[in-house]
């Protein structure tokens, strides 16, 4: 990472992925091209099975901002963002899937609502887009969150659009570091038991729904096994969370377990 030209970076916007060749240079413009450019975007590899997707990259290789990374193994978004909270140095931690799209005012509406200290995870409204990009809805999320999730509602903020504070994800222990898929709301469960949650109402991102996508394949989307088994977990965790009488019970149950596999990040070169 060629840190001379970032010293003054106020958020790592984290982008994983795996084998979406067709999404992430788009994804990763959309990063790059934010009216906040005081970023860091760090892409993450999760072990695709070929390099295909370096060349989404190279129009962006010489960006300085831009670091590209590989796992040592298929581990999934959750232990990637883990691990790269790990080495992260800015005050704000953002991110983005690689099949979705940042619109340009996103960083510049939610930064503030950290930096003037009114909110410590600030979501977006969202606008739903299909394969080839087709507009097929929108969703704003509630204001405030935490009066939502009291109301008893658990999605409040659509993870990828959201930015938080780093030093949540630090002493939350970041994400459930033992799955794949679906700990985003976990993590905001816990949150919302000690912080503000926040939405800005204007449409920020664009969210792509598609067969291959992990929350509608087969066998990791809604409905699947796998998510199902995950919120029943989910859900008892909540429940002994409600059910803790002193704030001494309660916070060892806010924090997330670590990251259960062994891998390390590589860094790679998508220029040439």
């Amino acid at each position: 990472m060629r840190t001379s030209a970032l010293k003054e970076a106020a958020v790592t916007v984290v982008l994983p992925h795996y084998d979406c060749a067709g999404y992430l240079g788009a994804a990763a413009a959309s990063v790059l091209a934010q009216d906040r450019t005081d970023l860091r975007l760090v892409v993450v590899d999760d072990c695709s099975p070929d390099e295909a997707w370096t060349a989404a990259l190279r129009p962006y290789a010489d960006d300085p901002r831009l670091t590209v990374l590989r796992t040592s193994e298929n581990v999934g978004h959750l232990r990637i963002k883990n691990k790269v909270l790990q080495r992260a140095d800015t005050p704000y931690i953002a991110f983005q899937d690689a099949d979705d799209i940042s619109l340009p005012g996103r960083l510049r509406r939610q930064l503030p609502m950290l930096e003037r200290g009114r909110a410590d995870l600030v979501g977006c409204a969202y606008e739903y887009i299909d394969a080839a990009g087709r507009s097929t809805g929108r969703r704003r999320m509630p204001r405030n969150g935490n009066l939502w999730m009291r109301l008893g509602r658990s999605t409040v903020l659509l993870h990828p659009s959201s930015v938080v504070r780093r030093e949540v994800l630090e002493r939350l222990g970041g994400f459930d570091g033992t799955v794949r898929l679906g700990a985003d709301t976990d993590f905001h469960l816990r949150a919302a038991r000690l912080y503000r949650l926040r939405s800005v109402r204007h449409v920020l991102y664009r969210y792509r729904i598609w067969p291959q996508s992990l929350t509608q394949a087969p066998g990791t989307g809604f409905g699947s096994a796998e998510r199902l088994s995950y919120t029943r977990a989910m859900s008892e965790q909540e429940r002994r969370r409600r059910e803790a009488a002193t704030r001494e019970e309660l916070l060892p149950l806010l924090l997330a377990p670590p990251n259960d596999i062994d891998f390390t990040l590589e860094p790679v070169a998508v220029g040439g």
